[in-house]
């Protein structure tokens, strides 16, 4: 007969083992949802499966964001990873799944419950597709209520909405997500995004500054080059505002004003979960700017930021309303009116009809993103067309647009589009290589 003693040691024994976390192959195998993960994962990427399987959710756990069999009916119009995949390209899947996997357990619990965003570190570090230290960022958010719905956000604005979360295995969690993630692209190709997507804010004229003077583009090339940036660009309104000051000012100091909308920060990009009141930040210019909270709204000295978080491959850029200068860094923002007033000369009045194509230096954009091409989406989650991926930028519901919310805009980017962004960017010495 045992002893009691080793019939509860028996039992805690057998409780143990019921409950031991499955090991990931034994979910992606039993999930049906997850059959094409399992199939890629086991067929074409052995040796990424085999790492993630390596990881112990005691010591030393990862979080998986999942793409369901949905999000590869999706692959075909995604942009980026539909022509890898397509081309069977082995080396850059790779890295588009380690953009997937997030060091650390983050369940759906550890995500703020007041709606704002995280940015996690992801294992996608890749010099050939990100220059932000840590690995690329991935948004996370809860969004909505009862209950809420988990959001990864990601390049192009990319919407991943987790239809399945929190799946234990021994190496960590998984979420399955309705839409794969896609890493961030260059600047230069995230303005034309934007530009496409919201034409009344376009920042075509801030980019077209940047490239202004042919002979030198020193700082377009730190633009597409260095590591952890975070640009506050002004919409073309905001420079159309001050267009008759910048006709006038010498190279130089264009370019210092340019300098003062750009942080390199030691710390890594200022995303919108960095942001606190009274937070201040050195720019490449050399003096600081501010970062106010009021009014339920974020502003950099007084110029409000008109749409944030949208992930670059080094970095991160926030649309602001307003052009800002050094000389005019105590000026504080109004929070009553949502267009605040600018702070350098104008001749233009309240009532003056805006032609955002009449900005200063938008027939200076450079032509390496010509080769893009989009359509339209009507659906916010991917909907059931394969055509409706989540991918562009459009508004929040308090008006604010952010690159971490929503869809207008679908961005097709075919083999030849995507290689030649890559391509002319390294070639002109604007994009860093390994």
């Amino acid at each position: 007969m045992f002893s009691p003693r080793f019939t509860t040691a028996l039992l805690l024994s057998a409780s143990t083992l019921a409950c031991a976390a499955p090991s990931l192959s034994d979910v992606l195998s039993t999930t049906a949802n997850l059959s094409s993960l399992n199939a890629l994962l086991t067929a074409r990427l052995p040796d990424v499966l085999k790492m993630l399987e390596g990881y112990d959710s005691n010591t030393n756990p990862v979080t998986l964001i999942a793409p369901s069999n949905d999000a590869f009916l999706r692959l075909p119009d995604t942009p980026l990873l539909g022509p890898a995949f397509s081309d069977n390209d082995t080396v850059q899947i790779n890295n588009f799944m380690l953009y997937h996997v997030v060091p650390g357990l983050h369940p759906s619990t550890s995500l703020n419950k007041d709606g704002s965003f995280q940015f996690l570190d992801t294992m996608l570090t890749s010099n050939n597709w990100t220059n932000v230290t840590g690995g690329q960022r991935v948004g996370a958010v809860l969004q909505g209520d009862a209950p809420p719905i988990v959001v990864f956000t990601s390049g192009l604005s990319t919407r991943s909405v987790v239809t399945n979360q929190d799946i234990e295995f021994t190496g960590g969690i998984l979420h399955i997500v309705d839409a794969f993630a896609v890493p961030p692209m260059p600047y230069v190709y995230n303005a034309d995004q934007y530009n496409l997507a919201y034409p009344e804010d376009a920042v075509l004229s801030f980019t077209g500054a940047l490239y202004s003077q042919p002979s030198n583009l020193s700082l377009a090339t730190i633009v597409n080059t260095t590591s952890d940036l975070t640009l506050f660009v002004p919409s073309n309104i905001a420079m159309e505002l001050a267009s008759e000051f910048l006709a006038f000012i010498p190279p130089t100091a264009l370019q210092e004003l340019l300098s003062y909308h750009i942080v390199h920060g030691a710390d890594g990009p200022l995303y919108s979960s960095n942001f606190t009141d009274g937070t201040q930040a050195t720019t490449l210019q050399g003096t600081s700017i501010t970062l106010f909270f009021t009014g339920g709204g974020y502003f950099v000295n007084s110029a409000r930021i008109i749409a944030s978080d949208i992930l670059l491959a080094n970095g991160v850029m926030h649309v602001i309303d307003n052009v800002l200068t050094p000389d005019k860094d105590s000026v504080q923002p109004n929070a009553t009116t949502y267009t605040q007033l600018p702070v350098l000369p104008t001749t233009m009045v309240a009532g003056d009809m805006f032609n955002s194509s009449a900005a200063p230096f938008t027939t200076f954009m450079p032509d390496i993103v010509s080769t893009v091409t989009s359509t339209s989406s009507d659906s916010v989650s991917g909907g059931g067309g394969a055509t409706a991926t989540t991918t562009g930028f459009d508004a929040t519901s308090t008006g604010k647009k952010s690159g971490a919310d929503g869809l207008r805009q679908t961005a097709h980017v075919g083999v030849v589009g995507t290689v030649c962004v890559f391509a002319l960017l390294i070639g002109a010495g604007l994009f860093w290589t390994l």
